[in-house]
């Protein structure tokens, strides 16, 4: 039996592995020499691919990483994107390093709703967090991103206890002095056996992210649920408001409306099942007799969708959590 499914509607193209970070999360030694990438397709070939699905349900897009915009393509594949509408809605997910420096092309092209992933407003915790003296670098980032003209600036916070709990009332106050919308994302305690127990102590339960900051001010309602796994609330006081995105629940499992395409040309369900169908086969047809073959993959990865959050054979990448998250 299949549990009830949203539409599918969205891509989350992740457009490279490569990032500009070292987390001590994601990368447990600190990185002596280039890592070596995954082979992947050219920006036509991933266009092509694009195009393909859009007649399978796909209206809006998610770029997603690692850090894309330090891929080179990135720019050529977000223009054409742009530059055809090819989708209702187009968003991207950084970790901002860099985002100063291409804030006004983004905003330029079009992109309207930017997401920046962070893990600590502390300057010495990110500092350690990341291998990286770059947290100024997030804030001219932002300080770009709202000169330029940004509509919807949102910023991305996984709570790891014990890690960046203590910085909550910081990161919620963000919103008094910003039109931001702060998500706190629960995180995700699965992973191997062997590591199970230490990732459960690493656990901050949502409901404890909002009485944290009750406690400080109370938050009121900021309107009806959208649809996105998420409750908003916002400060009396406040310019912007405040997500708390569960996970642990399964619920993202059951309001998933989401694909992903990897820039290897692989599709699956997310990153929890590690089963893919690839399209790269059907690049040697003629563009536009894709149809039958993209339909079909469409339809085995479906299968594979979990209905809950699967226990996973091996640890996952942290930061991977941001693909649950719909924009």
């Amino acid at each position: 039996m299949t549990s009830k499914k949203k539409t599918l509607d969205t891509l989350k193209l992740l457009i490279t592995d490569g990032c500009n970070l070292s987390c001590t999360y994601c990368v447990p030694e600190p990185r002596n020499k280039k890592m070596p990438r995954k082979k992947g397709l050219k920006h036509g070939e991933i266009l092509r691919l694009l195009r393909a699905l859009i007649p399978h349900g796909i209206v809006n897009l998610d770029f997603r990483g690692g850090e894309p915009l330090i891929k080179k393509w990135f720019f050529p594949v977000f223009e054409e994107v742009m530059r055809t509408q090819m989708f209702q809605r187009v968003s991207l997910m950084t970790n901002g390093v860099v985002l100063k420096d291409h804030a006004a092309a983004l905003k330029d092209l079009g992109l309207n709703s930017l997401s920046v992933h962070v893990d600590s407003l502390n300057f010495e915790k990110y500092r350690r967090i990341t291998r990286g003296d770059h947290l100024y670098r997030i804030h001219a980032g932002l300080q770009e991103a709202e000169k330029v003209g940004f509509e919807k600036i949102r910023l991305y916070v996984v709570v790891i206890k014990g890690l960046n709990h203590k910085e909550i009332i910081e990161f919620a106050l963000l919103t008094k002095e910003h039109a931001y919308e702060v998500v706190f994302l629960e995180y995700v305690p699965y992973d191997a056996d062997e590591t199970n127990a230490r990732r459960l102590d690493l656990h901050y339960p949502l409901a404890k992210v909002r009485e944290d900051i009750d406690l400080f001010q109370k938050v009121l309602p900021a309107g009806e649920p959208d649809g996105k796994g998420g409750e908003v609330y916002r400060f009396e006081d406040g310019r912007g408001t405040i997500r708390f995105l569960r996970a642990v629940d399964g619920h993202i499992c059951e309001s998933c409306s989401r694909l992903m395409l990897t820039t290897e040309g692989l599709l699956g369900p997310c990153f929890l099942t590690e089963k893919y169908e690839d399209l790269k086969p059907l690049l040697v047809l003629k563009e536009g007799q894709e149809g039958p073959g993209v339909a079909a993959a469409i339809r085995q990865v479906l299968r594979w969708r979990p209905r809950k959050l699967p226990k996973q054979e091996k640890p996952f990448r942290l930061c991977n959590q941001l693909a649950f998250v719909d924009e």
